[in-house]
């Protein structure tokens, strides 16, 4: 488990322990360098595809982007509190899409708990400082399976200008103003832009109800939901993307077409759920500052261990359930590596509240 820095936390209070995870990647298995040799998006390297265009729909469509390739995806080593990270190369040109998803999603969703009715996505964004030219986006969508363009839906996700530093929600919606399609959505209060902190990691949660269309977005300080337009849609699959982008006109200043690619904005820590957790009742905690800790085996089944790369001595472990409740609490002598039996917890997903001489931190738990 990984340690997070400057990241508000958001506590998960899930209602129905059969929430089930479909997938997870902190990336730490994977090997530094190009996730894959294939562009396409049809050749899977460790159940990953990865696409790479100079164009956004059409292929005939002019585009000045000239670096479209598998090398647009890579892993990196963020060092100290996330290791392992995935970094994309946005197109350097007026267009062009980058698009990374593990296979499977379609069989796992189909085969999850009918009750389960809701997907829920969470990851970590890095922001980066906005600086230099590039204009790119960075982002998540949950996708449906629609193979055509025209029709394709997004049935939820988010966007991240790298420059700006805008965060947006995206989803398929359609109104009595609107006509039926992907839209962008504010963020801010009173729909306004929500400008993310520079050079921080933070969380970042969207959840699609397949039943209803309901889209939520949630992250540090905000809470955004729209009904949108895909109830009764499946999704397909759950992709980390990067889009060209382009400034926005102000005053009399035209938009700014994008000219150059970035790296910024980087992932880590995804998980995706099927669950019926109403996102809306989420609660969010503001975590202190992590000491370098490392929770394995997680997922467990009895015995965890925990340990600290900093040689930092814990003091105590406080284990909170779903509803913030403390079911096991177990005091140690100053030690910086123990075990704790966790075999009488539910299966589940907890939070683990480590105390140390270096201060405290939270850490997820998944009991099996």
């Amino acid at each position: 488990m990984k340690k997070l820095l400057l990241l508000l936390i958001i506590l998960i209070s899930i209602q129905n322990l059969s929430a089930q995870i479909l997938q997870s990647e902190d990336f730490d298995s994977l090997t530094i360098g190009a996730v894959g040799t294939d562009a396409t998006g049809t050749i899977p390297t460790n159940n990953y595809y990865t696409l790479s265009t100079n164009y956004d729909l059409d292929p005939l469509a002019a585009t000045t982007a000239t670096n479209a390739g598998p090398d647009n995806f890579q892993i990196a080593d963020y060092g100290a509190g996330h290791g392992k990270v995935l970094q994309i190369d946005g197109t350097n040109g007026d267009k062009g899409r980058r698009n990374m998803w593990q296979g499977g999603l379609a069989d796992q969703w189909a085969f999850r708990d009918p009750a389960n009715n809701k997907i829920q996505v969470e990851f970590d964004l890095y922001t980066g400082d906005g600086s230099g030219l590039s204009n790119n986006t960075k982002g998540l969508y949950i996708y449906d399976a629609t193979t055509t363009t025209a029709s394709l839906k997004i049935l939820g996700g988010f966007v991240f200008n790298t420059k700006t530093l805008i965060l947006q929600g995206i989803g398929y919606y359609t109104s009595a103003t609107a006509p039926i399609g992907n839209y962008g959505f504010f963020l801010g209060p009173t729909a306004t832009n929500l400008i993310l902190p520079a050079n921080q990691w933070v969380k970042l949660i969207v959840s699609f109800n397949k039943t209803t269309g309901q889209i939520v977005w949630k992250g540090p300080s905000f809470i955004g939901q729209v009904v949108g337009a895909a109830a009764g849609v499946d999704p397909d699959k759950v992709a980390f993307i990067s889009r060209s982008g382009s400034a926005a006109a102000t005053g009399t200043t035209a938009a700014i077409t994008n000219a150059a690619s970035t790296t910024a904005g980087f992932f880590d820590n995804l998980i995706v759920t099927a669950t019926d957790i109403d996102l809306l009742g989420v609660e969010e905690i503001t975590a202190v500052q992590n000491t370098d800790f490392v929770v394995y085996p997680n997922p467990t089944n009895n015995l965890i261990k925990v340990s600290s790369k900093e040689n930092a001595s814990i003091t105590a472990i406080a284990i909170t359930d779903i509803h913030g409740r403390i079911v096991k609490n177990q005091t140690f002598k100053n030690l910086s590596a123990i075990e704790m039996n966790v075999s009488d917890l539910a299966n589940g997903i907890y939070m683990m509240n480590i105390a140390s001489a270096s201060g405290n931190a939270i850490q997820k738990l998944i009991k099996n």
